[in-house]
């Protein structure tokens, strides 16, 4: 066996889940009554981190979609979830967990022996499916789970076999999914569930008395039961050039793939219909950088099954990625006009590139109701999915709920009603009865870097009631009905834990409680009902010159470096927002009293070790005149005094004296009612993490490790590798650039490859490297990384473009060069950006970070902190020190960094009202796999745009 060390045991906490990677294997991690057990750490549903989940008993739920595995065994135990996990063998030795991956246990679906083979089949049984979608697939597995052995026929209009299609409007239009990824009955599953398929066929008649399927072929199907999940089409607009070139609609693959093929040459997008789907096309499109525009009729989003303050929520969010949102429009025609579209409205025309249409689903019913099925806006059924008709059931979109919910009878387009209901028909089917088991509906969708669920079912007459900040992360929303006051559904913004407390919020008889909830009702304008802005549009104070370019991110406007306003609401929204700042290494303040000065992007603060050995961060501005009471660089102090009037500070900025508090002879001092403790400096909230301290403004900001993503904190940890940091010194020197330029210049590998001759010369990042630029998934942080290579071995053709290579130029210290491979990592040279104010620097085995400090729209100061580790030898310093030659001010790499930062300063500055080209590795926004690419830079702008809300 191939036992390779994962962890010591005591950082695994009792009925817990812990993340671990394993020769680039994604491990989760549990501790059940003592013993230690290993799985797969993704779920096999779809893309998430198991360790993201929740652990009840010997389980494991996703927090994505709800998927529960057995941790034991990594058996599927529910939908959405049908593949096993991997489960890994695992002991503990020495305080150290160990796990063999080479010899994982075999997923449990991989053992289980063809269902078809239990027993004799009958001849007499036989079933046809109609429609080759999730619900047939649900009914197929839930048949032979339930040990059905009769004959299956599945037939379907598409040439595919059973997919889901919630991927179509998100990872398949960026590229990330296919059909493959999408398949939830795939060929293995077809042989060894025994079903024959009649694909790229339809049903077109269904003879009840004769129990006779005939398909569009002309083959005749003799039925026992026969179970119609025939789905819908997407509605189609009834107005001229509806079904124009160019004019999109979606449903199956082909679809996707063609809207795919669209927005990679789009530069203008009209999505008519604001639901669910036109918004999961604007947010794919957002990430492409493509200017999009949703036309919708209703007078707000989602009005038709939305409260507005809802409604208005999804408007905001759409806005706030520059998705321009109509309301209250008539589509009249679609015209072409040369090359583009034209889409006539009552809000005016509108050109595009290409246009998609959304506007709902058109349930295809006519087979049913030809059959003698009942028919009311859907087909009409039992709890058992029984239509009217004897041996004939429903399920999935076409179907209606077997009962009414909240007053109606319904159909509920879902993965999950399609699950649920194909299960409950392939069940009754098989001749089991069915147990009562209520389950709320459940939705999920995807958009702009959120995941979305929705549990239950609101009404548009709903009162809604807020918990969090709105539209962002951790937003949790509650619809009320206001008849009852009974809860309806929750609404939650990438809280899979909200979602999960709500299936038993819903199960209560009691009515709502919005104190004991801790939150706020909302009006239909996005408002607190006491009149507290919540959907803040602060852009609407701007003057229409901050106008984005129409091309969208491959556009950057010259105001968004030189402005003062917009300086101003970065300080705001960014550096004194929903960010961690860095302010200091841990090693700069080891003992208590030790205190240095630090900045939360232009704001000083304080960084100092308390008594009880906490670390504390606090504005450098005295409470009482706003003097900086701070003026030493750094030192050891018992307290702070403010020079101006004496007030003095503990170590964690408690207001502790004031001088003449009660006045002299009973006359002057402070007012009898103050209070010390209500008159402290303002402290910021803490973290830190392998030697490192950040600062927050927002006192309910995220863990430090979710912050940063999987993919940035695995780089960040590859340098604070737990060895604990010793400083070497510090330098700092200010630039006349915007801030901003600095992160560009780190997510610009395309730069490196021409502009700095000694990188290119000596091999450290030339193109034809093993390289990557890699982003986390917000866009905000990222990581130049790049393997060293022999630069003898490249091409002519690629020296001949890289014009800073210098043929022949030779060190005159070889030791300069000398890589000491001290770190788990595949790169020599890391350069990593952790926003709004960090840089890591590991430049071989030269380590430093760079703090940036803006002081206006046009200047910011880089403050540097070189450092190696304690267990250093003396070699390993003065090695450290002589490669730190290659960076700072005067370095042979920074100074050209620098010089290009000022001379765009120069340019914007000397020739305003322009913008920067970042169109380099087209279609692509975050992680690329060349040098030649500034997908990272559109990354970026694309979350700077959401954080500044504009």
């Amino acid at each position: 066996m191939a036992w390779r060390k994962a962890i010591a045991l005591e950082e695994l906490k009792p009925n817990g889940v812990r993340s671990v990677e394993i020769d680039g294997k994604p491990v989760a991690l549990y501790l059940l009554g003592g013993e230690v057990f290993a799985t797969h750490g993704i779920c096999t549903h779809a893309l998430a981190f198991l360790a993201d989940g929740f652990v009840d008993g010997d389980t494991i739920e996703c927090p994505l979609h709800q998927g529960i595995f057995d941790i034991r065994s990594g058996k599927a135990l529910c939908s959405p979830v049908t593949k096993d996990l991997e489960t890994y063998a695992v002991k503990v030795a020495d305080g150290e967990v160990f796990v063999d991956i080479d010899e994982g246990k075999k997923a449990a679906t991989e053992d289980r022996a063809p269902v078809g083979t239990l027993r004799e089949r009958p001849a007499s049984r036989a079933v046809v499916i109609v429609g080759a979608g999730q619900a047939a697939s649900a009914a197929i597995r839930s048949m032979r789970a339930n040990e059905f052995t009769g004959t299956i026929d599945l037939v379907g209009r598409e040439e595919h076999l059973p997919y889901e299609r919630p991927p179509l409007s998100k990872d398949v239009l960026l590229g990330k999914a296919s059909i493959e990824s999408c398949r939830h009955l795939p060929e293995a599953d077809v042989v060894s569930l025994d079903v024959r398929t009649h694909l790229g066929r339809s049903v077109t008649r269904i003879d009840p008395a004769a129990r006779i399927a005939l398909l569009s072929d002309g083959t005749e199907l003799q039925y026992d039961a026969i179970l119609l999940a025939t789905g819908g089409v997407p509605r189609r607009l009834s107005i001229a050039g509806a079904d124009l070139p160019g004019v999109h609609y979606l449903r199956t693959i082909e679809d996707a793939n063609s809207i795919r093929r669209s927005l990679e040459k789009a530069k203008r997008l009209v999505i008519v219909g604001g639901g669910f789907i036109g918004l999961e096309l604007a947010s794919a499109a957002a990430t492409l950088g493509v200017a999009t525009v949703v036309l919708e009729r209703e007078g707000e989003l989602m009005a038709r099954v939305l409260p507005p303050p809802l409604g208005c929520t999804f408007r905001s969010l759409a806005e706030r990625h520059n998705v321009s949102v109509l309301c209250d429009v008539e589509v009249q025609d679609i015209r072409l006009d040369g090359q583009h579209l034209v889409v006539t409205t009552s809000a005016g025309p509108f050109a595009a590139d290409t246009v998609c249409i959304g506007v709902g689903l058109a349930v295809e019913t006519e087979l049913a109701a030809a059959a003698g099925c009942a028919v009311d806006g859907g087909i009409v059924v039992d709890a058992e999915q029984r239509t009217s008709v004897a041996d004939i059931w429903a399920a999935g979109d076409c179907a209606l709920h077997h009962s009414p919910v909240r007053g109606r009878s319904r159909r509920f387009e879902s993965w999950h009603n399609a699950e649920l209901q194909g299960a409950a028909a392939g069940q009754s089917i098989a001749g089991v009865p069915r147990s009562e088991d209520v389950q709320a509906p459940w939705f999920w969708t995807d958009q702009f870097g959120l995941n979305i669920q929705i549990l239950g079912v609101s009404s548009p007459g709903d009162k809604v009631a807020l918990t969090g900040r709105d539209g962002e992360r951790g937003a949790v929303y509650r619809t009320i009905d206001p008849n009852t006051g009974r809860l309806t559904s929750v609404v939650a913004f990438s809280d899979p834990a909200a979602i999960r407390h709500a299936r038993k919020e819903l199960e209560g008889p009691g009515v709502f409680d919005i104190a004991k909830a801790s939150a706020a009702w909302l009006t239909s304008d996005g408002k607190e009902e006491n009149g507290q802005v919540v959907n803040e549009r602060s852009v609407a104070t701007m003057t229409n010159q901050y106008v984005w370019p129409s091309e969208g991110l491959t556009r950057v406007p010259d105001w968004v470096y030189t402005d003062d306003y917009i300086y101003r609401r970065e300080v705001e929204k960014i550096f004194h927002g929903r960010t961690w700042n860095y302010v200091a290494l841990e090693s700069e303040i080891p003992d208590v009293g030790d205190f240095i000065r630090s900045n939360v992007g232009p704001t000083p603060v304080v960084v100092s070790r308390a008594e009880d050995g906490s670390i504390n961060v606090f504005e450098n501005r005295c409470a009482h005149r706003a003097a900086e009471f701070c003026r030493e660089l750094s030192g050891n102090a018992k307290e702070f005094v403010c020079p101006y009037h004496q007030w003095s500070y503990d170590l964690k900025g408690n207001l502790a004296g004031v001088p003449f508090r009660r006045g002299v002879d009973g006359k002057g001092g402070m007012p009898r009612d103050f209070k010390n403790a209500d008159h402290g400096l303002r402290q910021l909230k803490v973290t830190t993490h392998r030697g490192v301290v950040f600062a927050s403004y927002c006192n309910d900001m995220e863990p430090l490790a979710e912050y940063l993503g999987p993919e940035i904190l695995r780089e960040f940890e590859a340098t604070f590798d737990g060895r604990k940091p010793k400083v070497l010194g510090h330098y700092r020197h200010s630039l006349p650039g915007n801030w901003k330029l600095y992160h560009e210049n780190l997510k610009d590998p395309y730069h490196a490859t021409l502009l700095h001759t000694f990188l290119v010369t000596f091999g450290l990042l030339v193109a034809g490297n093993k390289s990557s630029m890699i982003a986390d998934a917000s866009g905000r942080h990222g990581v130049m990384a790049s393997a060293k290579s022999d630069v003898s071995k490249l091409d002519n053709s690629t020296k001949k473009e890289m014009r800073a290579y210098k043929e022949g130029m030779k060190l005159e210290e070889p030791r300069f060069m000398d890589f000491i491979n001290e770190f788990d990592s595949p790169w020599s040279v890391t350069m990593t950006t952790i926003w709004p104010n960090l840089i890591v620097q590991r430049e071989m085995n030269t380590l430093g970070v760079r703090q940036i400090v803006p002081t206006g729209p046009n200047e910011f100061i880089m403050k540097w902190t070189m450092f190696g580790f304690e267990g250093d030898d003396e070699e390993m310093t003065r090695h450290r020190l002589r490669q730190g030659n290659l960076m700072g001010p005067a370095g042979f790499l920074g100074l050209e960094d620098n010089e290009a930062i000022k001379f765009v300063q120069d340019g914007m500055l000397a020739v305003p009202d322009g913008e920067h080209v970042v169109e380099l590795d087209p279609g692509v926004i975050g992680t690329a796999d060349t040098l030649i690419s500034e997908a990272s830079i559109r990354a970026m702008y694309q979350h700077w745009r959401s954080a500044m809300e504009l």
